[in-house]
């Protein structure tokens, strides 16, 4: 079950951070096409950028999910601690 649990926070963590950037990116996105954007190359440019935030995004939302999992698994009362 914990490692349900534990795979489940993961995912969560990745979509909640995923959200958040992607909402950003498209701020930014519009703005940036609206003000700087001179041809289809600037956009493609500003694309790729955006895939790679994206997915530096969801990589640290994972680990959010995962480091928030190993703290609630520590804060247990029911667990034995270890000396």
């Amino acid at each position: 079950m914990s490692l349900v649990i534990r795979i489940l926070s993961i995912v969560v963590g990745a979509i909640a951070l995923g959200s958040v950037f992607y909402k950003l990116i498209g701020l930014a996105g519009h703005w940036y096409e609206l003000k700087f954007a001179k041809n289809d190359d600037d956009l493609g440019q500003a694309y790729i950028a955006a895939l790679a935030v994206q997915l530096v995004a969801l990589l640290a939302g994972g680990l959010l999910g995962d480091w928030a999992f190993r703290k609630w698994q520590r804060k247990r009362p029911d667990r034995e601690q270890l000396p």
